[in-house]
């Protein structure tokens, strides 16, 4: 049983329409549409029907024996195309005599086999017998005209022209009803629709059809909008002509709020452009006629380098309006073909069609380029961005929109990683991707189930190969992948964030180990801290902590900060040291000369020992410059008060040429490999002097 209540707006407005109104609870059987129960009649509807019940409105008995197949066919074609329908009978009263009945019957809701109609009477017994007359200025018609919650129109089948319409017509169009009877029908429609509307008119007229039905027909206001209805159509016999009469249902509101929801669903409220999901269902269409066609596309992924660093420099309102200006400039100066998407943040999207070869590929991958490497305006300064592209082909590296999205940003990951504008997707890149999520994975397991460990390398004076301390090293000794090098894992645990947890633990561990070797034998340990690491500004806090703990000497303690790494927020950094010599740590610039620094900032770091990085010291036998630039470290060390400390010597040529440079400490397979716990022991026990 269907539920459904009448709002009383609603029904004050069908009460005192001068039709017959009702609704109908039907039931479907095989091709019968059975009625089950009125739910609403109105007054008008029951005094046309005199004494018999409404129930027996549907009930062939009640129709005229000359009516009553097409009657029936009427109610059968309803339920092939379920929408609106009129049709024309006889009804016969409680006293034997017949009414002339017009019905309009419009399907409200369907569950299942049960059937809600909306139906309409007209009572056009004295039109058709010739007893009264159709005048539009009857009480009967302005009456209907002008209370019913709908459009009404009257207009001339022959020439179009608009004969009557009612006060809802008018506020819909904006029209005065004098103003609109100068208009024909197709007049006040969009001109798409004029063709089909004359169209109908001439079959009207030829007796081919009797009535129409239109959905979603744009209408033109007087002041030039376009409203959105539903109208049904049907001929009548008026004063010696046909005219035809219209009954539509404004639909714009229903049809604004569609568009907004669908804007919402599919479309970045901020640029306008089709959001991811759409993308994927555009690409979705596009690898079907690209199958079809043998098409090439290719599926683009750009992301804006540092873009957090504008919203936190210039706000979120300018970092929107380059956003913006950024779809401007992809929607003005790629194709029209091409689609355009706005995924998330900084990130967008792009389809290009029709890509042929090489040429191709690499002319709208520059063009995105040069789109996007345009200085942006903000704040009255120009702002030059840099961005990178990931991107993967159709067909070669995939058929599914989601596998080629996929692809495209796994491009984009490695174009990140290396520093390159553009990375196109290949084998290489999947492999690579794989193995970096299961060595993610691999590495939070493994530090859980101890296979991280620390190793020492020897640092010695160079002038009689004395112990005089070591540096701490991290490995892995993966179950199923054996001893990893550091290569493989430091990167990314750098990048995943995991180098926090993988430092503490060495950190820890180290300081434990050589505590009680260092105090005894007067050595040093030293210790290198990555970036990320020296982000955190609790990082000085955290040392002494386990310092403490372990009670290791704060003052043999070496922590090691690449050049990079100190430069990266100089500021920062400085902050930083200062709270750790504080603590008496030394402070050591690792591989320096591989980097950018400035003499000011070496100066204020105010370094105990500068390293000499191992690229110098395997070329400088070879190379008179890079010779010189070591002899230079050396000196530039000493004159800032600093100790030098050469890395990778693996031969006596090398150590020899150091010691006559000066520089007073070195490390290198000359003099030993990193070595364990066990075996640092027994190497300190035979070297420290």
């Amino acid at each position: 049983m269907i539920n459904f209540s009448l709002e009383p707006t609603c029904e004050k407005y069908l009460v005192g329409i001068p039709a017959g109104v009702y609704l109908l609870e039907a039931r479907r059987e095989g091709d019968e549409l059975l009625p089950v129960r009125v739910l609403f009649a109105s007054p008008r509807l029951r005094e046309i029907l005199g004494p018999a019940a409404p129930e027996n409105m549907w009930d062939p008995e009640h129709i005229h024996p000359e009516d009553r197949a097409s009657f029936l066919e009427d109610a059968r074609s309803l339920l092939e195309t379920p929408g609106e329908s009129w049709r024309l009978f006889r009804f016969r009263k409680e006293d034997g005599g017949f009414l002339w009945i017009k019905e309009g019957i419009a399907v409200l809701e369907k569950e299942s086999d049960r059937w809600l109609l909306l139906g309409l009477w007209v009572d056009l017994t004295e039109e058709k017998t010739g007893t009264g007359t159709f005048a539009l200025d009857s009480v009967f018609w302005q009456s209907l005209f002008g209370k019913a919650p709908v459009g009404l129109i009257v207009y001339d089948l022959e020439d179009g022209r608009i004969l009557h319409a009612n006060p809802y017509t008018l506020r819909v169009l904006g029209y005065t009803l004098n103003e609109l009877r100068e208009k024909r029908v197709w007049e006040v429609v969009h001109p798409r629709f004029h063709w089909e509307i004359r169209e109908n008119l001439a079959r009207r007229i030829r007796g081919e059809i009797s009535s129409h039905t239109y959905r979603d027909l744009v209408l033109v206001t007087k002041d030039g909008r376009e409203r959105v209805i539903n109208l049904v159509t049907d001929s009548l016999e008026w004063e010696g002509r046909r005219v035809g009469v219209g009954l539509g249902v404004d639909t714009t509101p229903q049809r604004l709020l569609e568009r907004r929801l669908i804007e919402v669903a599919f479309f970045d409220t901020l640029t306008g452009l089709p959001n991811r999901h759409l993308f994927l269902e555009k690409l979705r269409a596009l690898t079907l006629r690209g199958a079809r066609r043998r098409e090439q596309l290719l599926v683009a992924v750009i992301d804006l380098v540092d873009f957090r660093e504008v919203n936190a420099t210039f706000g979120y309102e300018a970092g929107n309006r380059i956003l913006s200006e950024v779809a401007r400039r992809l929607q003005e100066g790629l194709r029209r073909d091409d689609v355009k998407s706005r995924f998330f943040a900084d990130k967008f999207g792009i389809i290009f069609t029709d890509i042929r070869g090489t040429y191709s590929l690499q002319v709208v991958l520059n063009k995105v380029q040069r789109l996007l490497q345009k200085p942006f305006r903000i704040e009255g300064q120009d702002l030059i961005l840099s961005v990178r592209i990931g991107g993967a082909l159709f067909p070669r590296d995939g058929e599914s929109p989601e596998d080629l999205l996929s692809k495209a940003e796994a491009a984009l990951k490695r174009a990140k990683e290396n520093d390159e504008t553009v990375a196109l997707y290949s084998p290489e890149i999947e492999k690579h991707l794989s193995e970096e999520a299961f060595l993610r994975t691999a590495m939070v397991e493994g530090l859980k189930r101890g296979e991280f460990f620390p190793v020492y390398q020897p640092i010695v004076r160079l002038s009689d190969r004395g112990l005089v301390g070591a540096e701490a090293l991290i490995r892995w000794r993966h179950p199923q992948l054996g001893l990893l090098s550091p290569i493989k894992f430091i990167g990314l645990a750098e990048k995943t964030g995991f180098i926090n947890e993988l430092g503490e633990f060495v950190l820890h561990r180290a300081l434990t180990d050589l505590a009680p070797l260092v105090k005894r034998k007067g050595l040093f340990l030293c210790l290198n801290f990555s970036a990320r690491q020296f982000r955190e500004a609790s990082l000085p806090q955290r040392i002494e902590k386990v310092l403490s703990e372990t009670g290791f000497p704060p003052e043999r303690f070496h922590l090691e900060i690449t050049e990079t790494t100190a430069m990266e927020k100089a500021e920062r950094t400085l902050a930083i040291l200062e709270k750790l010599r504080h603590l008496g740590i030394k402070i050591v610039l690792d591989d320096f000369g591989m980097g950018y620094s400035s003499m000011r900032y070496l100066v204020e770091f105010e370094v105990d020992k500068i390293k000499i990085d191992r690229f110098f010291v395997s070329n400088m036998l070879r190379e008179d410059k890079t010779r010189f630039v070591v002899r230079t470290i050396v000196g530039l060390a000493r004159n800032v008060g600093a100790r030098c400390l050469a890395e990778g010597i693996e031969r006596e040529e090398e150590l020899r040429l150091l010691r006559e440079m000066g520089c007073e400490e070195g490390q290198g397979f000359l003099f030993s490999p990193p070595l364990g716990l066990e075996e640092f022991m027994e190497f300190a026990e035979r070297c420290a002097r």
